[in-house]
């Protein structure tokens, strides 16, 4: 039985992807600030001790862990005292999250993050992280270090970005992730593989009128200072990063083309402003249609019509199945869980990378 506690749980994509690889799990624990998010992880897993804040948390009263997993917020560490490891970090939630290793030793962590983590604060926040983590003993990514830090928790660390395009779904989502173990062993990365799945494959056949966008709305977007992408599901396959704001945004939601038929004759023709002196087309690497801005408006002929995705289709972006997100629908309004989807990790990447751990 593999011991697994969370923090930053979200709505439990490591859980799900456990129990869709069959492994049997102690959810020992999960620990999510949320309320709302908390509802939906209810509605779908049965922890054992549910805590609310990762920073008031007593974390020697947790048993040791097999897999910690733990998707912690960005955040810019302190400049004062630079090289000083746990110092750098105080304030911040890997804090807390480097505080729980180390007391709890668990045999294997996963923390995930955006790609921009690497690069944030010049870089020096990743390194400061990569530090923590693995001086006093450990390796980064098969490679002995020279330790820099006193302080170090001494954890053989692996490093990649992910993008979960790569990995069965339609979403274009690029996350780094850091696998940390406690004891020195083999481990690489799973391998892409092509993507059968296509972004017409996850929309609704019929959705509710309240997602499809009114013509105040349209309006709008003609006159808006930024571009707004729209996608035609026949020429496009890949959905853009599905965020927690997704149901709030205007100027850079991506829009779905309601019941495009799949034959490419009744694709939508595009209407050029003859006024605004953009050129209408459509891209030719993607087949994405730029439109509705004041620099190139473009319209949509056939009578056909445009909407945002449901919460239902992000939810399918992130690897749940219809069954799981009616689940957590029975507890949650439309825009909570739009946000749990922008902010769960995406299932599929974790069954392959849990693959590479404990099934090789």
């Amino acid at each position: 039985m593999l011991k697994i506690g969370t923090d930053f749980s979200g709505i439990g994509s490591p859980e799900t992807a456990l129990k869709r690889l069959g492994i049997p799990i102690e959810e020992v624990f999960a620990c999510e600030i949320d309320k709302y998010a908390r509802k939906s992880y209810e509605a779908l897993h049965s922890p054992v001790t549910f805590y609310e804040d990762i920073t008031t948390r007593n974390h020697s009263e947790v048993p040791q862990l097999d897999l910690y997993v733990a998707g912690f917020p960005c955040q810019t560490f302190s400049m004062a005292g630079r090289r000083r490891g746990f110092e750098d970090t105080r304030g911040t939630l890997f804090y807390n999250v480097a505080e729980f290793i180390k007391e709890n030793q668990p045999n294997c962590f996963i923390l995930e993050n955006v790609r921009g983590l690497m690069s944030h604060d010049n870089g020096r926040t990743f390194q400061t992280i990569i530090d923590v983590l693995s001086n006093g003993g450990g390796t980064v990514n098969n490679q002995m270090g020279l330790d820099s830090i006193d302080n170090g928790l001494g954890y053989h660390i692996h490093y990649k970005v992910l993008n979960t395009k790569n990995f069965g779904i339609p979403q274009n989502r690029e996350r780094i992730f850091i696998v940390g173990f406690k004891h020195s062993r083999v481990f690489n990365f799973p391998k892409e593989f092509p993507l059968k799945l296509k972004l017409k494959d996850i929309l609704e056949d019929s959705v509710d009128e309240k997602y499809y966008l009114s013509g105040k709305m349209l309006e709008y977007l003609k006159t808006a200072k930024r571009a707004l992408p729209f996608t035609d599901p026949n020429t496009k396959n890949v959905t853009n990063c599905i965020t927690a704001n997704y149901h709030k945004q205007s100027t850079d939601i991506e829009y779905i083309i309601h019941n495009l038929q799949r034959r490419s004759a009744d694709r939508p023709s595009i209407k050029k402003d003859k006024n605004a002196g953009g050129t209408g087309h459509l891209s030719k690497s993607d087949g994405t249609v730029y439109c509705l801005d004041s620099a190139n408006t473009q319209a949509v002929e056939n009578n056909k019509r445009i909407r945002r995705l449901t919460p239902l289709e992000c939810w399918r972006l992130q690897g749940f199945t219809d069954e799981e997100f009616h689940k957590a629908e029975k507890t949650n309004s439309n825009s909570q869980l739009y946000k749990q989807a922008g902010n769960s990790i995406t299932v599929n990447v974790m069954v392959e990378l849990l693959k590479k751990i404990y099934l090789k």
